[in-house]
């Protein structure tokens, strides 16, 4: 069954009252106030279900038995290890649930509920670097020549690096000209990607989104494109990172790369770029061929 997250301010169905300038709000009640002030300006929709996914689920359920204004850093350190080894969290889920809190902390401290924030130094998870994984050019070649539907969605990630949700909202009539504007994007700014000829032209003939496929399922998706292909690693993000990998593999500008993939910072996008050995070493050769051709222009022989 589902596992259908409450708002923090009423998780069973109780009558929740706010609290009066005399009293402490408890953790559902600031949680509501903090999910229905904060959260619901500064994140979109699937921003604000996650937050209140994770107050409710983990952070309120965890340090319910706290009062608000007693909580310590070594409340916040226990409950670190508590997201570990009790609920088997991975690193990146803890990072996003302590985040969640620090947030709430300090909202709770410039709305006058406390007087300053517990959440101690160093107790974010360290998050291990990973690469970039994209498609090999035999895997490319095959997703290509997928029949329908099916296999246009996959030339069009692939040849466009557009993430899942976005390519279900994009339409034919979005295309100006080479470009393909996408207006909804996860960081709300628009931006543009270029298209090739045979793109446009497959475009052209679409009526309605050019995914049109649940923007909820890229899994089932992935399952399927799997089951077909035999390529057990695939998920539909990979056609992403084999957008940006071959872009950069090609000599395409990294500042560019950014603007296409709407990347906020380019530290974002370098990772792309440390992917592959070959392209490291393709660019130690340019550099080397450039310090030589230099020492030859200086040396009088």
């Amino acid at each position: 069954m589902r596992n259908r997250c409450r708002r923090p301010g009423n998780p069973r169905g109780l009558q929740l009252s706010l609290p009066t300038p005399e009293r402490e709000p408890t953790w559902y009640e600031a949680g509501w106030r903090w999910l229905e002030t904060y959260v619901a300006t500064a994140r979109n929709v699937k921003g604000q279900r996650l937050a209140a996914c994770r107050f409710t689920r983990y952070v309120a359920g965890s340090l319910l038995h706290i009062s608000l204004r007693r909580l310590s850093g070594d409340h916040i350190r226990k409950f670190r290890l508590e997201l570990e080894h009790d609920h088997h969290l991975s690193p990146y889920t803890v990072m996003h649930v302590l985040s969640d809190l620090r947030c709430f902390l300090r909202w709770a401290v410039d709305a006058g509920i406390l007087e300053r924030t517990p959440f101690p130094a160093r107790v974010m998870p360290r998050i291990a670097e990973t690469l970039a994984r994209g498609l090999s050019e035999p895997e490319v070649a095959h997703l290509v020549r997928f029949p329908g539907r099916a296999g246009f969605v996959l030339r069009l990630l692939l040849e466009t690096g557009l993430r899942w949700a976005e390519s279900c909202q994009v339409t034919r009539h979005d295309v100006r000209g080479s470009l393909l504007e996408i207006a909804h994007t996860k960081s709300g700014r628009v931006r543009r990607v270029p298209l090739s000829p045979g793109l446009i032209e497959e475009i052209g003939e679409i009526d309605g989104p050019l995914n049109p496929f649940s923007p909820r399922s890229p899994g089932s998706f992935s399952r399927r494109v799997r089951r077909v292909s035999d390529i057990t690693g695939f998920h539909v993000h990979r056609c992403r990172h084999t957008f940006a990998i071959r872009w950069l593999e090609a000599g395409g500008n990294l500042a560019v790369l950014q603007q296409i993939l709407g990347h906020r910072d380019l530290s974002t996008t370098m990772r792309y770029a440390r992917v592959t050995d070959d392209l490291v070493r393709r660019e130690a050769e340019r550099v080397a061929k450039v310090r030589k051709a230099s020492r030859r222009m200086d040396d009088p022989r």
